[in-house]
């Protein structure tokens, strides 16, 4: 028992954590708050599934440069930056004090002491020799010869056999083939022949995806890196004895290609080997397959870039010359923008050596961290103009059709300063390469498909961690989950928390539970305890109170003059004089709070015969309706929140569950005083017209003979019977709430002349807050 109540106190305090921060934050912010201890990693982890938009957003709003800070002594505080002046600085003016650091070379210590990781001296010795090979001619000609091979005899075939099959092809997986293989060629000479019908597993290529993909998973990198140890010896050992073989006499083309491989040291050719298929592979893979969806999603741009092949009168040969190439200014432009929404490496990490100050005035510490957000800095509005979203080649282009510049601090997807990518010039052609032949003889679509998403079931915490993390859309998740689940979905909640569910939307289930085999179906005491605040109403009973309540109430609703004065008396006399003055003083209104007052005051009438007006110009704050709003609010979270937890809560008396009893003493009293008014009005109006009778009223005339369980003597009866009904209210205002609501530009409701309900450009509302100017 002792370790369980260990377990049910450590949920409870994450719960409390996470669950507080989501429904009390501020509706509208975003900016994450700096908790004591646990520092802004929850907002980090309720943001996960969208971490890259959500920091575009933390950006745009911080001026371009942000602190996050992490658990205490987690050594997790990081600096933030899109500041094009701050990445001048660090990738260029300041460069020796900026280095990637220990903590980098710890994380990706499987790449050994290749170009990627290494830092100061050794980098600088690598980046030499690197780049004199790179840039020399002969290579380049290997280069464009292994390419050129590649694209002929590799992806055109593959291309035609998938077209003539009508085969579904993932367009990322072919180009992370076709580069690997061309990368492999230029270091090894080797071709692995990945790119292949049969599209065989590479093991030295899934072994690079076990790296990226199981990072933290300590086991199966280290099954990666045995992978890399014994397929880069077999390379190196087979390459060292055919020079041996040959005694050095080797064509142009292949000394070019095994230069890398003449020092003695097998580590350095290991980490050097790994090094270029990193860089090369997925870099341009992944910048190939964002550019073709992108193409798909505008076929504007896929008709200028065919416009301008046929312009330049490329052949529709495979394999065009880097002088064709290199005319297709509109391509390289689009290539560009794509590169610029979608960087191939989303992210670069610095980390100074002394202390230092940024121009945007930032003091950074010797050894923190600065991460550069490559993929936010792509949408910066302050950086990149309003269009920033857009992808539009033509910012790419001069006015006389040359290639624009832009600075490397804006545009970093090649990197910056002295660590600007040596492959640039050869990953541009490369790309353009497949573009040209693909746009030429073949049409790209790209299929849609909606992934299965189910919450993972944890060990202990079960499927909440999924379900917190999907909160800010809740209702969409589970259309999808029901969709994907046949309908029928079993939920498992945390041990021992009694928050397993099964959740359902078939038909036949739900005629069966609601119709067919009503009587064993109830709301249950469970149900009762977290709807307390609504006592023994319509709401919460069950069985023969039920029907009782039901009984008595269906004669009154069933009545014909039932509530159509009052409904139009509201109107007349409340809703369109105070829509009237928000049109005559050009105000805006929150629509929401307007119908909420309207509903208020009108169901008010309905069940006591008073009238709160609420709905007026003063627009005043009613206590009862507040307090059925702070209910409301602790009864959502009672759903949401393990029944210990919120117990716990009640009997400390903290959070939600005070709110909730403040709530009911508000409604306790207030009702006692309608009920002690009505009370005295009936005693000395005994002759009053029974067809304007109130359903207070109507309650405490109540035949006790005719409904057993009821009793209109009984205060708390007449009590729990107007809070349930005033309840019509509050789910009304909730059906408003629960949903995410976009507002169309230029969308109007016409009301009346003179008075129109304009939707405002561009708005978003998340939180049900419809702001409408009146014109």
């Amino acid at each position: 028992m002792a370790s369980i109540s260990l377990l049910e106190a450590s949920i409870a305090i994450l719960c409390f954590l996470i669950l507080f921060y989501l429904l009390f934050k501020k509706p509208h912010d975003r900016f994450p708050r700096n908790w004591p201890v646990v520092g802004m990693l929850p907002r980090l982890l309720v943001s996960l599934h969208q971490l890259y938009d959500y920091g575009v957003e933390i950006l745009e709003i911080s001026d371009l440069t942000f602190l996050f800070k992490g658990p205490r002594f987690f050594g997790m505080d990081m600096l933030f930056t899109v500041d094009p002046a701050n990445i001048l600085h660090i990738m260029s003016s300041n460069f020796s004090n900026y280095i990637k650091g220990s903590d980098f070379q710890d994380v990706f210590d499987v790449f050994g002491d290749g170009i990627i990781t290494t830092d100061s001296e050794l980098w600088k010795n690598l980046r030499k020799s690197y780049q004199a090979m790179v840039h020399h001619q002969e290579f380049q000609r290997f280069s464009m010869s292994t390419m050129i091979s590649k694209l002929k005899d590799g992806l055109v075939p593959l291309l035609n056999h998938f077209a003539e099959e009508g085969t579904t092809v993932d367009l990322q997986d072919l180009f992370g083939r076709l580069t690997f293989d061309t990368i492999l060629i230029l270091i090894t000479g080797s071709d692995p022949r990945s790119l292949s019908i049969e599209m065989h597993e590479d093991e030295l290529a899934k072994a690079l995806d076990d790296n990226w993909m199981g990072l933290g998973q300590e086991k199966k990198m280290s099954q990666a890196n045995a992978t890399f140890d014994r397929v880069c010896s077999k390379y190196i050992s087979a390459k060292r004895e055919e020079i041996i073989r040959s005694q050095g006499v080797l064509n142009g083309e292949a000394r070019y290609s095994h230069k890398l491989l003449k020092p003695s040291d097998d580590k350095f050719l290991r980490d050097t080997i790994l090094a270029f298929i990193l860089a090369g592979r997925d870099t341009t893979a992944s910048a190939l397959s964002w550019f073709f969806w992108l193409l798909s999603e505008n076929p504007i741009v896929v008709a200028k870039i065919r416009q301008e092949i046929i312009d330049n009168d490329l052949p529709r040969t495979t394999g065009n010359g880097q002088e064709n190439l290199d005319k297709l200014m509109y391509l390289q432009g689009a290539l560009f923008e794509a590169t610029r929404l979608y960087p191939p490496v989303s992210f670069g990490r610095k980390s100074p050596v002394k202390s230092d100050v940024l121009p945007s005035g930032h003091k950074v510490d010797a050894n923190s961290k600065i991460i550069i957000c490559l993929y936010a800095l792509g949408r910066m509005r302050a950086v990149w103009g309003e269009d920033a979203l857009q992808f539009k080649p033509e910012r790419w282009i001069t006015e006389n059709g040359s290639l624009r510049h832009e600075p490397s601090s804006k545009f970093i997807a090649f990197n910056s300063g002295p660590r600007t990518c040596l492959g640039k010039h050869l990953a541009i052609t490369q790309m353009k390469m497949v573009v040209v032949e693909i746009l030429q003889n073949y049409e790209v679509k790209v299929i849609k498909e909606n992934p299965k998403s189910y919450p993972w079931n944890w060990p202990v915490l079960g499927m909440l961690p999924g379900v917190l993390v999907r909160l800010h859309r809740i209702y969409d998740c589970s259309v999808e989950v029901l969709e994907n689940s046949n309908l029928t979905f079993q939920f498992k909640g945390p041990w021992f928390s009694g928050m397993d569910i099964l959740v359902t939307v078939v038909p036949a289930n739900i005629h069966y539970i609601l119709s067919s085999n009503f009587s064993n179906y109830i709301k249950g005491p469970e149900f009762q305890e977290i709807f307390e605040a609504y006592g023994d109403g319509i709401i919460n009973s069950d069985s023969e109170l039920w029907r009782n309540l039901r009984k008595s109430s269906q004669v009154i609703f069933s009545h014909q003059n039932f509530s159509k004065s009052t409904t139009r008396s509201k109107l007349k006399d409340g809703l369109l004089p105070l829509l009237s003055h928000f049109a005559d003083e050009e105000m805006v209104v929150d629509l929401q709070d307007v119908f909420q007052r309207f509903m208020f005051d009108t169901t008010f009438i309905f069940i006591t015969g008073s009238d709160p007006r609420s709905l007026s110009i003063e627009m005043p704050e009613v206590e009862f309706a507040k307090a059925l709003d702070d209910v409301g609010e602790a009864i959502v979270y009672r759903h949401i929140t393990p029944r210990f937890l919120w117990k716990l809560q009640k009997w400390i008396g903290i959070g939600t569950e005070k709110k909730m009893m403040k709530a009911n003493a508000v409604l306790d009293r207030v009702c006692a005083k309608y009920i002690s008014a009505k009370r005295e009005e009936i005693r000395s109006q005994e002759n009053a017209d029974e067809e304007s009778e109130d359903l207070l009223t109507s309650h405490i005339k109540l035949d006790a003979s005719k409904y057993e369980l009821l009793n209109p003597e009984d205060d708390k009866f007449l009590r729990d019977f107007t809070v349930a009904m005033d309840l019509m209210k509050t789910v009304i205002v909730e059906i408003l709430q629960a949903y995410e609501i976009n507002v169309v530009s230029g969308q109007k409701i016409e009301a009346k002349p003179g008075l129109i309900l304009h939707m405002k450009h561009g708005l978003k509302v998340t939180t049900a807050k419809i702001c409408c100017s009146l014109e």
